[in-house]
């Protein structure tokens, strides 16, 4: 917990710092306890003071960007929760160079390059969440992944100093980037894209919101895929032919839509999350011999 000292102090750095603050209002799945204080940034200024400040004074911070790949535990996160989002989602368009803030979604990002006639991005438009998430694991669909467009990526390194990493130097594999065992904020990327037709690039987007409303269960909270495809299968698959389609721990299910996304049906904690992903691994692992890594990430106090 923040004593009183620390709560003005912060308010001071960002007047919008919200405290005990329920992460169930914030995370697509609608689960998760109180922040001990959450912020959103307004720009990178605002988010360096913050972060210095929670430094110099020890208190553990959490990065997030739309809260749309995490699971939050029911105990909440201590110390300083940032979430990185519509404060820091200004962009820039330059021939084939669209330079982005973290804090952009993806669906507004693909509007903006579609608006620019620009190709390349339409496969992430319908990924529920912001660039910056998106950078940090590489996200991808429809058989296309934000490192393969990726210029060079902006960062706060471990001693909050500013550096910007290569596409190379980024080491972008399956869901995976240098970023992923760092402790770094992204605060951006430049994105090279190519010359396209609007009108084309609109129908391709269209396509892939279609085929998403087919397939997935959009109609229910959930933090997208549960886990990571392991090496030559498809999780959805083995879920499937496990027979736990629909299987259910209190509030949380397996889709029975879409076996590679757990959702809430009404009052699921993250307890029963929790317990829903071990249930599966064990019996996956039961009857193929292949332990599902989950793909969202597990946070805060449980």
């Amino acid at each position: 917990m923040l004593d009183n000292t620390i709560k003005q102090d912060l308010l001071s750095l960002c007047p919008t710092a919200e405290f005990d603050c329920p992460m169930a209002q914030h995370t697509t799945f609608r689960i998760g306890g109180p922040a001990d204080c959450l912020i959103n940034p307004t720009s990178k200024d605002e988010l360096l003071a913050v972060l210095r400040y929670a430094r110099h004074n020890g208190i553990p911070v959490t990065v997030l960007g739309n809260c749309s790949n995490v699971l939050v535990c029911d105990g909440g996160i201590d110390g300083i929760t940032i979430m990185i989002n519509s404060g820091m989602s200004r962009v820039e368009v330059c021939g084939t160079t669209v330079k982005a803030e973290a804090g952009i979604t993806m669906s507004s990002l693909a509007q903006v390059c579609t608006r620019a006639s620009l190709t390349g991005f339409e496969f992430a438009s319908g990924i529920p969440g912001c660039l910056g998430g998106g950078i940090y694991m590489n996200a991808g669909a429809y058989n296309g992944e934000i490192g393969s467009i990726t210029k060079s990526v902006d960062i706060l390194d471990e001693d909050l100093c500013p550096v910007t990493l290569t596409r190379e130097q980024m080491h972008f594999a399956y869901r995976h980037t240098a970023l992923s065992d760092r402790s770094v904020v992204v605060l951006g990327a430049t994105l090279e894209l190519a010359e396209g037709c609007s009108t084309q690039i609109a129908a391709q987007v269209s396509d892939y919101s279609r085929r998403r409303r087919d397939r997935q269960p959009l109609t229910y909270p959930s933090a997208g895929s549960t886990f990571k495809r392991p090496e030559g299968a498809f999780a959805a698959a083995l879920i499937d032919q496990a027979g736990l389609k629909g299987a259910t721990v209190g509030g949380a299910q397996v889709s029975q839509k879409h076996a590679g996304f757990f959702i809430n049906i009404g009052g699921a904690t993250a307890r029963d999350v929790l317990e829903l992903i071990k249930h599966v691994q064990d019996v996956v692992f039961e009857k193929n011999g292949i332990m599902l890594e989950p793909e969202i990430k597990i946070i805060g106090r449980r």
